[in-house]
């Protein structure tokens, strides 16, 4: 009996399973460990792992070009999510640290 071949992954499909890839790659996996996480989690084979892997750099190449005014922006949007969070969960020591960042990166001073 003849295998069937697997479905085609839709356009929003590869572009999560390389984002995925992305984030595996900035986590540090190496590219026998992400070959292997494509196979056991997306059924694909080493060519496609290597087409993920290849626009995945090209993502981190773009976030490396980043310039300073947007990396600022960035993280104090990231900050500032921290600090909502751990308010809502209570966590004051966690939301002042956020603050505190926060003001440092925008250079602040928290004299207290």
């Amino acid at each position: 009996m003849a295998k069937k071949p697997a479905k085609k992954a839709t356009n929003i499909e590869i572009d999560k399973r390389v984002h995925r890839v992305y984030d595996l790659l900035l986590r540090g996996h190496n590219k026998t460990q992400i070959v292997r996480y494509c196979a056991e989690n997306f059924k694909v084979s080493l060519r496609q792992t290597e087409e993920y892997l290849q626009r995945a750099r090209v993502l981190q190449s773009i976030d490396c070009e980043m310039e300073r005014p947007q990396f600022l922006l960035a993280a104090i949007a990231r900050l500032q999510d921290y600090e909502r969070r751990a308010s809502e969960d209570n966590n004051l020591v966690v939301a002042m640290k956020s603050l505190e960042l926060q003001a440092k990166l925008l250079r602040f001073e928290m004299s207290v």
